[in-house]
C-alpha cells in the first residue's frame, strides 16, 4: 500500500488551512514539489515516504463483521533484525511474537493482521540507522539502551522521523472497528 494524501482531507484532519499544509510540505521537502503551491487544483499528493505491506492470517472476508475477533501487530521495518537476525535491537522477536499471535487468532476463527510499515530506522533510512549503531558501539561506556535516542540525535539531528498520526487509517480502510489482541 503506497501513501496517497487527499490534501483537503489531511488539512481538515489537522485543523489547518490547506494552503498552510501545502506550503509546509513544499518547504519541508526542500522545494521538491513546486506544484504543491503553484497548482491548488491538484488535490492529491503522493508523499515520498515508504508505504506498508499487509499480511493477513485467516479469512479476510470476515474483517469488518462485528463478531470477528482481530489480532494485530503494527511493525516498522528493520532489515538488520527482521531479515538478517542482528541482535543490536529487539525488532525481530517482537515481529515473531506478533505473527504467532495473529496465527493463533486465525486458528481460533478470527483474523490476524501484521501491518509492516516501510519506516526503516525510525524512518531515517538504513544508512543513517547503521551510522547510529556504529556510534552507539563506539561511545564511551559502550552500547547502552539509555543513550540510544541521544546517539540518534547526534547522528541524524532528530530522534525519530516517523509520522504516526496517519497510521490508524489502515484499520478504517479495512473496516476494523475493534482489535481484540494487540501484539506490541
Amino acid at each position: 500500500v503506497d501513501p496517497v494524501w487527499y490534501l483537503p482531507g489531511i488539512a481538515r484532519r489537522f485543523n489547518i488551512k490547506e494552503s498552510v499544509l501545502r506550503r509546509s510540505l513544499f518547504e519541508q521537502t526542500g522545494g521538491m514539489f513546486p506544484e504543491l503551491v503553484t497548482r491548488p487544483d491538484l488535490k492529491v499528493f503522493l508523499p515520498p515516504i515508504g508505504g506498508m505491506t499487509l499480511y493477513f492470517f485467516g479469512d479476510v472476508t470476515k474483517l469488518g463483521q462485528p463478531d470477528t475477533r482481530v489480532a494485530c501487530r503494527v511493525h516498522d521495518e528493520c532489515n538488520g533484525s527482521d531479515v538478517f537476525g542482528s541482535d543490536i535491537c529487539t525488532c525481530r522477536p517482537y515481529l515473531a511474537h506478533g505473527i504467532e499471535v495473529c496465527i493463533e487468532m486465525a486458528q481460533q476463527g478470527g483474523v490476524g493482521l501484521v501491518v509492516y510499515n516501510r519506516k526503516e530506522g525510525r524512518a531515517l533510512g538504513e544508512v543513517t540507522k547503521f551510522l547510529v549503531y556504529n556510534a552507539r558501539k563506539r561511545q564511551v561506556g559502550g552500547d547502552r539502551a539509555e543513550t540510544y535516542f541521544e546517539r540518534t540525535e547526534c547522528v541524524a539531528g532528530v530522534q525519530d522521523m516517523r509520522f504516526q498520526e496517519l497510521m490508524p487509517d489502515v484499520f478504517h480502510w479495512l473496516g476494523i472497528r475493534r482489535i481484540d489482541r494487540w501484539a506490541s
